[in-house]
Order: C-alpha cells, then structure tokens, then sequence
C-alpha cells in the first residue's frame, strides 16, 4: 500500500476500502498499480498490484503477499530478506535512527509530465480549483499564490448592525487598482457599486481614480432613491468633486476610519468574490 502517486509508473483507478489499526477507520483505495524501484545494491524489483491510498501516513507492504508470489522472508539483524528460487535480497533494513531504508522507488515520468501539464492550466485558467477543471489533467500539488489570495485578517464583530429594509437605499462602494494588464480600451481601475438590502453589484471599469466622481454622477441620476454611501476613507472619496456629486444628488458619503478595510466589508468581500 502507497500513499505517493508519483511512484507508480502504473495506476488504473478501483474502489474499495482497507482497515488502519492506527485511525480505527477505513481508509479508500482510489487505484491498484505497479511501481518499479531498485535496491541498495542496485537491484531493479517490481511490485504489482500496489494499493494507492492518498490518506495513509507510511507506505506497507504486506509479508502475506510476497510469499504468495513464491518467495520467503526471513527477518534478521535488523534485516527484512527476501528469498527465491534464484535469487535472495534485502528488502529493507533498520538504520541508526530507526528507519526501515533499502526501496529506492522511480518516479515515473509519464507522472512528471502530467504534473506539468496539471500546473500549466492551473495558471492558464486563473488559478482555478479542480472542480472547475472537467476534462483537464489536474493536480494535488502546493500552489504558494493561492494560499497567499485566500489569507485574510481577523473579522470585526457585527455587532447589533441590521441590513436596509429596502433595496438601493445604502450601497457599500470601493476602488480596486490599478489592475495590470489594463483593459483593450486602457481601464486600470474597477470600482464597485454593492447594493446593502440585495447584495446586488454594479461593477464600473475606469481608466484612473478621477474618473470616480464622474461614474458616481451617472451611478446616482439612475439610482435616485440612494441616501447613504459607505466607503474607506481613500482620497477619491472624500475629494471636493465627488463631494459636490454627492450633496447634489442629496447623498451622504460615510466613509469609515482609515486603515480599518473590516468596515467596509461588504465591499470588500465582494472584491474578493469578483478577483477570486
């Protein structure tokens, strides 16, 4: 039994399950195969019928099934030997640190190569989940940009805060950027209209920050029932030309204390949703 995939030079996918002493639970078998390796003297061996059970801590192997195929195996000084008709070897042995060492396994590079295919469209399609990738060669391996993405601060408590009992009442607004590449059309820029009742988003694509107050004028003759704008406190939004768009339009812009992006969740969230 094996936990590495990439040790099969083999592996045709089959179902069943096998008993672990250590867990006092069953553990899935996803594929039976074959993985070639040499020994400490060189000795190329072959293994079949090899289980590939991701979850196991430490590979087995079982005595029962070597002497089944027609050889003994005598343990001695330490030494796991395997007998045959014509030939005998050590299987494995005990170092100094107490770690049953000889199997050098081979890594097939049929494996290798699917790995780097797997990679490939990992980053071609936007560093997506597995899930996302039917039909594409896919893999389990560390991807160091994803986990970086998906970290996050400590939340703030919500508290008593409750939600607009009517849709485009209050919108939660933030500026993402600049984004490279820009767009054909040269947007840097992605500003963010989030509705508080629906959760609805509008999403505006602009070329730089000034452009913001422009985009908010057209925002608020559509959405004439707007009376509040929650922000962060970045300087487009308190600017004197977006100010004058919101007084004109009868909208008070509520932008929270700086360097606290918790308060502007909503917003915040969503950019999450729409970079992810």
């Amino acid at each position: 039994m094996c936990s590495q995939r990439e040790w099969f030079e083999e592996l045709k996918p089959s179902s069943g399950t096998v008993s672990c002493a250590a867990k006092s639970s069953l553990l899935e078998v996803t594929g039976t195969g074959v993985i070639r390796g040499r020994l400490k003297n060189g000795q190329e061996i072959v293994l079949t019928n090899v289980l590939f059970i991701p979850e196991l801590n430490g590979n087995l192997i079982s005595v029962k099934q070597i002497q089944n195929a027609g050889y003994s195996v005598l343990f001695k000084d330490n030494k796991a030997i395997v007998k045959g008709k014509n030939k005998t070897f050590v299987l494995c042995e005990l170092n100094s640190k107490d770690t049953l060492v000889t199997f050098i396994p081979t890594v097939s590079n049929t494996y290798v190569a699917e790995t780097e295919e797997a990679e490939l469209w990992h980053h071609r399609l936007g560093h997506s989940g597995n899930h996302a990738k039917l039909g594409l060669p896919t893999s389990n391996s560390f991807c160091e940009n994803c986990v970086l993405a998906k970290q996050s601060v400590e939340p703030i408590g919500k508290g008593n805060r409750r939600r607009e009992s009517a849709p485009m009442r209050m919108i939660h607004s933030d500026l993402c950027g600049p984004v490279e590449p820009a767009t054909l059309s040269g947007e840097h820029y992605v500003l963010t209209f989030v509705d508080d009742y629906s959760r609805f988003c509008e999403v505006c694509l602009i070329k730089k920050k000034s452009d913001i107050a422009v985009e908010f004028n057209k925002f608020l003759k559509v959405n004439d029932t707007v009376k509040r704008i929650r922000s962060d406190n970045a300087k487009e939004y308190v600017s004197w030309e977006l100010q004058k768009v919101a007084r004109n339009a009868g909208v008070e812009i509520d932008p929270c204390p700086p360097y606290t992006p918790q308060l502007n969740g909503v917003a915040e969230r969503m950019n999450r949703t729409l970079f992810d």
